[in-house]
């Protein structure tokens, strides 16, 4: 059944095509282009689309914006781009975190990944890294098992929001090897990784491009990153699976969206530009992994299906953590 809000977006969307037939897309961009992302500044976030947007705004000559709208696990800046006119003037960059993980855990999601967007193309994909901060007595991931154990529910963990995948991925450490420790959460990614350097908190789950910079300046130790396979970040710090910890696998891609509704032909000329850069842009490359992630470059349609699937594998999850919606 056709909803009231898929029809007047439909209706949007054919408004946007002139009396000659000459569709939108042929004209845009006619002004500037607003990029959300539901994290505060810093981060892999908003370091890749700061820099695609900078690409973009070349290539277009009229500016791509990035907008900063943090706060509720992504809620408030997703929102915000499911909201918004269907024109081609609004996209999202997120992450899984918040547009698979965050609205799995409401019993009421303000917005769906599937109904309310459709995908443009998947930037790049890192693993997480597990970091304590100096006081925390171990320096290998069987150390800090055997200290929680002995302190059940003492050590604190930072995540950058419940239901995000830092926080998920810290439950399913915890399952997998039986311990116990205290949730914290923060606003964003420096929040967190200033918390952890200060001893605020013990322990933290974050991308190994964030870690990378506090572990290299000695104000957090890194202990193992997420997976089968060693980050080429720190390729002498073993994976969980090397150390037999197999089922903590999880990893986050951050990827680029627009309002459901938004002209196909302009959402083609998107996914070609930004695809392109991901290939071809030697900026762009660095950049991207320099955060330790792999670039991606998935397209729309590899995209919208891992989305689906991801939804799917997630929830099952979440359901085997016996993670509580809120």
């Amino acid at each position: 059944m056709t909803s009231k809000r898929d029809m007047l977006k439909a209706l949007g969307t054919a408004a946007l095509v002139g009396a000659s037939g000459r569709t939108f897309a042929n004209a845009w961009p006619e002004r500037t282009v607003n990029i959300i992302i539901p994290t505060a500044p810093g981060g892999a976030t908003d370091t890749f689309s700061r820099a695609i947007a900078q690409k973009l705004s070349t290539q277009y000559d009229k500016p791509f914006v990035v907008e900063n709208k943090p706060g509720a696990t992504g809620l408030i800046g997703t929102s915000a781009a499911a909201r918004a006119k269907p024109d081609g003037y609004t996209m999202l960059m997120t992450s899984n975190s918040f547009q698979v993980i965050a609205p799995l855990l409401k019993l009421k999601p303000a917005f769906d990944a599937v109904e309310d967007f459709d995908p443009i193309t998947v930037i790049g994909r890192y693993p997480f890294a597990v970091d304590v901060n100096p006081g925390v007595p171990a320096k290998t991931i069987e150390e800090l098992i055997k200290f929680a154990k002995q302190k059940p529910g003492e050590l604190k963990f930072g995540t950058i929001g419940n239901g995000s995948g830092t926080h998920l991925v810290a439950e399913m450490f915890m399952r997998q090897t039986g311990i116990e420790m205290r949730h914290i959460p923060y606003r964003g990614t420096v929040q967190l990784g200033t918390a952890l350097a200060s001893g605020e908190i013990d322990v933290q789950f974050d991308s190994v491009g964030a870690a990378k910079p506090l572990v290299d300046a000695g104000r957090v130790r890194i202990l193992a990153v997420t997976g089968n396979e060693r980050s080429f970040l720190f390729p002498d710090i073993p994976s969980l699976g090397e150390l037999g910890i197999k089922d903590v696998n999880a990893t986050i891609w951050i990827g680029c969206f627009v309002p459901k509704g938004t002209p196909s032909d302009i959402a083609a000329k998107l996914e070609k530009s930004i695809t392109d850069l991901l290939r071809n842009d030697e900026d762009i490359i660095r950049t991207i992994r320099k955060q330790g992630a792999d670039v991606v470059g998935a397209g729309s349609n590899a995209f919208r299906t891992q989305l689906r699937q991801e939804l799917d594998s997630t929830a099952k999850l979440l359901t085997a953590l016996n993670i509580q919606k809120e």
